[in-house]
């Protein structure tokens, strides 16, 4: 099993024969570093251990003074950071001291070596926790949870639920709703809104979950719950209690977890994977999403009848933006004010025609691909220097299903002066470019994601419409940068 798997634990403490004990027992469970004065400590944690114990009590100063003063310096460069402070005297003022300064735990020498093991494992699950609140708040903090954004009669009934569900606090949700609605954001304004706000907003994407491993997941497990299992592991279910659990793509979620997770929901209390006898009891509420037919499923044995209308006490239907094109503007809007705070965008006006081309556009991507082609506008517009977004700051295949809705409902005013060729040719290298995009410019995960059989298929796309049209590079940055670089 690799070493990755493990915590790194830091022991530092002046005592060698001490740190050379403790090191035999802590190496079964941790990756163990080792420091015997402030000098070798300082050194040490530059290598940023999971976790820190610390004798508060070293040579220079046995009154405890260097061990708080590490303790303070650790924590200064990375907070959240769980240290647990040992010392052989009694220093009740000390510790005291210590854990006003943010130290996890404090042990009094000689401690037996299971209980060292298990406050190590309490103090790093707290820390897990803490971070995870941090990047939650952090999250938040960039994007407003509840700006649901329009005014149209669909999405006002869509805030009106929110509104209900959040201040009931209990009723499970389900949100449904084509890929790039907005499914999310909806159950984070449920969470922002209700009586729960201040407690964690837990999500999880179930389709990123491996069959194997999503009841460890969801439910956590103890040590030798199962091959692997070297540590407890606390899951989504009790990291969330007090708060909100969502659960986006439910109708992944296999059948046999189906079944489990319908028993908390009843009982509202569960048991780790493993040898455990402890009942823990949870309080949340849960929200589920998304953009499968149910109903099928349940026909077709994929989702279990009894718990689909168990998630189901409450439905909000959020419509695809082809559906609230009226909102268009508005979210446009609220995209370009995201930007403009996270120090993106300068500019904030569209022109006429490009928000005619916005308007008509049919959004097979929703939400999610309107905020991806405002970002990219933006970025083109302020390369070529103008003070407000043009057409041509747009993803060509925009334009060119404009053109070919046009041609769906009135042949006869078809341009006479269109080079279908040339269209065609645009839309296909823009798939390739913001595939290329996604997948952080790696060729064999984009030639996946576009069904093209390896990484050179993508290449011969490209070589034989850049051969028919040699001026269409130029519109093509990234693939002119990856493909055509001493050009």
């Amino acid at each position: 099993m690799p070493d990755a798997i493990f915590d790194q634990v830091l022991i530092i403490d002046d005592e060698v024969g001490y740190v050379a004990s403790l090191e035999r027992e802590l190496d079964r469970v941790f990756r163990v570093a080792k420091a015997y004065s402030v000098k070798e400590a300082r050194k040490q944690f530059t290598k940023r251990p999971d976790a820190v114990l610390l004798d508060i009590s070293l040579s220079t100063s046995r009154d405890g003074t260097e061990g708080v003063e590490l303790l303070r310096e650790f924590l200064a460069a990375a907070p959240g950071l769980p240290v647990v402070m040992l010392s052989a005297c009694d220093h009740v003022e000390t510790a005291v001291q210590c854990m006003q300064q943010g130290a996890s735990d404090f042990i009094s020498k000689p401690a037996d070596i299971d209980e060292i093991i298990e406050r190590l494992q309490k103090a790093l699950d707290k820390g897990r926790l803490t971070k995870r609140s941090k990047e939650l708040e952090q999250r938040l903090d960039t994007i407003d949870p509840t700006a649901i954004i329009g005014n149209s009669p669909a999405i006002r009934l869509v805030k009106q639920s929110i509104q209900m569900v959040a201040e009931d606090g209990n009723v499970s949700v389900l949100i449904r709703g084509e890929t790039g609605t907005g499914k999310e954001l909806v159950a984070r304004s449920i969470h922002e809104q209700g009586v729960r706000r201040q407690n964690p907003f837990i999500p999880v994407a179930l389709v990123a979950l491996s069959d194997s491993l999503i009841e460890s997941e969801l439910f956590g497990h103890e040590v030798g719950a199962f091959t692997g299992a070297d540590k407890r592991r606390i899951g989504y279910i009790e990291e969330a209690r007090n708060g909100v659990l969502f659960l986006d793509e439910i109708g992944d979620l296999p059948v046999d977890i189906q079944l489990k997770l319908l028993r908390f929901l009843d009982q509202r209390s569960f048991n780790r994977l493993g040898n455990s006898k402890e009942t823990i009891e949870v309080d949340l509420q849960i929200i589920t999403a998304t953009n499968r037919n149910m109903e099928i499923d349940i026909k077709e044995g994929r989702m279990r009848e009894d718990f689909f209308y168990r998630i189901k006490n409450v439905e909000i239907h959020l419509p695809p933006l082809r559906e609230r094109t009226s909102d268009i503007p508005l979210i446009v809007q609220h995209f370009l004010a995201l930007l403009h705070k996270q120090g993106r965008a300068k500019i904030d006006e569209l022109s006429s025609g490009t928000l005619d081309v916005l308007m008509k556009h049919p959004w097979p991507g929703n939400v999610r691909e309107l905020k991806s082609v405002v970002e990219r506008a933006v970025m083109y517009a302020q390369f070529h220097k103008r003070d407000k977004i043009e057409p041509e700051d747009l993803p060509a295949e925009l334009s060119t299903q404009t053109h070919l809705t046009a041609v769906s409902k009135k042949p006869t005013v078809l341009p006479g002066n269109i080079n279908f060729g040339l269209e065609i040719a645009r839309y296909e290298l823009q798939m390739i470019e913001s595939a290329l995009e996604q997948c952080k410019e790696e060729k064999s995960a984009a030639a996946k994601m576009l069904g093209m059989n390896d990484r050179f298929a993508i290449r011969r796309r490209i070589k034989t419409q850049c051969d028919k049209y040699p001026d269409i590079l130029s519109e093509f940055p990234l693939i002119k940068k990856l493909y055509y670089p001493q050009t």
